[in-house]
């Protein structure tokens, strides 16, 4: 048996092979970086202790315009989806800035620049969605991705992967053993406000030693972010990015397979009676397009013919002038 390489079959392609994959808007910024954002800025709120205020403007946001109503707070809402993405970075910002207005002096320069990362992301995302560009909304682009970059450190303890925070974990359970050691050693010389104090001082150490560890390991090394970087150039080469998003196909599923699935009896022989129901359905549709596109032809027929005059007509037509 022959054994075929893909690189083999890719070898006669008239085509760059790197640039068979489009970008996806759908999957790289509504529910990708968006989605890490929202991430981000949860965790952010958690550590400076802002989440109750971020939860209760968060519900507040009023219904306007294209805007439904929020019932959920942020922590309360189970999954997110392209279209509340799509609704979320409309006001995202409004509801950070105000989050993170207060806080002590040396917290302002901190809140500032995780307000200035999560503009400039919206800002991108913006653009990326624009249907046109020209040479200013590509500077534009990469003004903003350019403004992400160097304000999104505020964000990197955030960041912290599985491998991370199981490190982070490990030395936690290590140090609050010493911890333990250290309170047993000392129980019968301490006092109470003594033992407040050193517990204290235990806490904070922890702590700092955990925000150490994971701000070394952290990074943003992933796909998602990297693919930003090539999207002004995609354009430039392709155009706008709309044409390639996946949310055009799975928008088609509501009709696909929701309707479908609602149509069966939801058993287990359910997957033979959706294929037939969509089966019914575009078999109808494309008898519907044969039928008005039959009746367009016919109506563009009569139009064009033109009926010629007998001898005996023309005659009585000029004896009558």
């Amino acid at each position: 048996m022959t054994e075929i390489h893909f690189a083999d079959v890719f070898r006669h392609i008239p085509c760059i092979v790197s640039d068979l994959p489009k970008p996806d808007l759908l999957h790289t910024i509504q529910i990708g970086m968006l989605d890490h954002l929202q991430k981000w800025i949860f965790h952010f709120m958690k550590t400076h202790k802002h989440l109750d205020k971020y939860n209760a403007i968060w519900v507040s946001v009023p219904a306007y315009h294209d805007l439904t109503p929020k019932t959920k707070s942020y922590e309360e809402v189970s999954q997110w989806k392209g279209k509340e993405m799509k609704e979320m970075s409309q006001y995202l910002l409004v509801v950070v800035t105000q989050s993170l207005r207060g806080g002590s002096p040396a917290q302002h320069p901190i809140f500032n620049r995780a307000i200035e990362c999560t503009g400039a992301l919206l800002e991108f995302y913006i653009y990326v969605r624009y249907i046109s560009h020209d040479d200013a909304t590509l500077s534009y682009m990469e003004d903003a991705l350019r403004h992400f970059h160097t304000f999104k450190d505020d964000f990197l303890l955030r960041r912290a992967g599985k491998k991370v925070q199981a490190k982070a974990n490990a030395l936690r359970t290590e140090l609050v053993k010493k911890q333990k050691v250290d309170e047993e050693t000392n129980a019968e010389t301490w006092t109470s406000s003594k033992k407040r104090r050193e517990m204290n001082a235990w806490q904070d150490y922890i702590s700092h030693e955990i925000d150490d560890s994971k701000e070394l390991d952290a990074d943003f090394n992933f796909p998602k972010i990297h693919l930003m970087g090539h999207w002004v150039e995609q354009i430039r080469r392709y155009r706008a990015l709309q044409q390639y998003s996946a949310e055009r196909h799975e928008s088609a599923h509501k009709t696909n397979l929701n309707d479908s699935w609602n149509a069966s009896n939801q058993n287990l022989n359910y997957l033979p009676q959706v294929i037939t129901f969509q089966c019914h359905i575009l078999s109808f549709k494309i008898r519907e397009l044969n039928l008005q596109a039959l009746a367009q032809h016919r109506e563009n027929s009569a139009a064009t013919c033109k009926v010629v005059p007998s001898g005996a007509d023309l005659a009585a037509t000029q004896s009558s002038q």
